[in-house]
C-alpha cells in the first residue's frame, strides 16, 4: 500500500491533472462508454480520470488497478466491492482539474469548480438554495456570486457524501450555518466540512465533505 491511503481520522484528496498522459486502465465496460462521448476530448478527459481513479484505489490498496472492480449505489455512486469497503472515495472533476477524495473513516463527498463559473450562479439561486441562504446572501454581484459559488460546491459535496446524488432537493435543506460549524440539517450531523487550501487550487473552489471528527486533509499529487 502506498502513502494514498488515509490514516485513521484523517482523509485525502490526490490531485489529478487529467491533460497530461495517464496510461489507460479502463475495463471492457469503461472503454464502451467512453466511446460514447460525442466529443473526442470528452471521452479522453474521461478516460484519464477513470484511469486515474483506478491507479490510485489500486495503489492504495495493493492490487493491480486493471482487475479492480467497482460497484454503484443505488443513486449510482461508485463505490468499492464489500471486501474493500473500508475504503471510501469521492472523485469530482472540472476541465483542467480533478481531486480524488479517500477516507478510511466513512463516506465522503468532494466538489471542485472553477471560480469563473461563480457569475454563472447569479439568478439561479432558487434552484439550489434554501430560502434560509437566499436571505443571507450579500447584494453586491461579485460577493453574491461567490457566495453563491461556496454553497454550491459545499451542497455538491454533501449530496455526493450522503450518496443521493440530486434525488435530495439542494435547496431542500439550508447550511447558512456551516461556516461557524453550525448546519441545522440533521443528515449531515455526521460530517465536517472542510475548504481545501493548496497552490493548485487557486482558480478553483472546492469542498470536501467527510467524517465527523476527521483532520483537514492531507494532499498528495499524482504524477503520470
Amino acid at each position: 500500500m502506498t502513502d494514498f491511503l488515509p490514516a485513521a481520522g484523517r482523509s485525502t484528496i490526490v490531485v489529478i491533472d487529467p491533460t497530461l498522459a495517464h496510461r489507460p486502465l479502463l475495463n471492457s465496460a469503461e472503454r464502451a462508454q467512453a466511446e460514447r462521448f460525442h466529443f473526442t476530448k470528452d471521452a479522453e478527459h474521461w478516460t484519464a480520470c477513470r484511469s486515474a481513479l483506478r491507479r490510485v484505489l489500486g495503489e492504495a490498496l495493493g492490487i493491480d488497478p486493471a482487475t479492480l472492480s467497482l460497484e454503484f449505489g443505488l443513486q449510482g455512486k461508485p463505490q468499492l466491492p464489500a471486501s474493500y469497503q473500508s475504503l471510501h472515495f469521492n472523485l469530482s472533476h472540472c476541465a483542467d482539474l480533478a481531486l480524488l477524495a479517500l477516507c478510511q473513516d466513512g463516506p465522503v463527498g468532494i466538489d471542485l469548480e472553477p471560480v469563473d463559473r461563480a457569475t454563472s450562479l447569479l439568478g439561479c439561486e432558487s434552484s439550489f438554495c434554501h430560502p434560509e441562504e437566499i436571505a443571507t446572501l450579500p447584494t453586491a454581484p461579485d460577493d453574491r456570486a461567490r457566495t453563491l459559488l461556496d454553497l454550491w460546491t459545499a451542497k455538491e459535496a454533501a449530496l455526493k457524501a450522503l450518496g443521493t446524488g440530486l434525488s435530495i432537493d439542494p435547496a431542500s435543506f439550508s447550511l447558512a450555518g456551516l461556516e461557524n460549524g453550525s448546519i441545522d440539517e440533521p443528515r449531515l450531523h455526521a460530517f465536517r466540512f472542510h475548504r481545501p487550501e493548496h497552490p493548485i487550487l487557486q482558480h478553483h473552489v472546492a469542498c470536501l465533505a467527510a467524517p465527523h471528527g476527521t483532520a483537514a486533509p492531507d494532499f498528495r499529487i499524482l504524477l503520470p
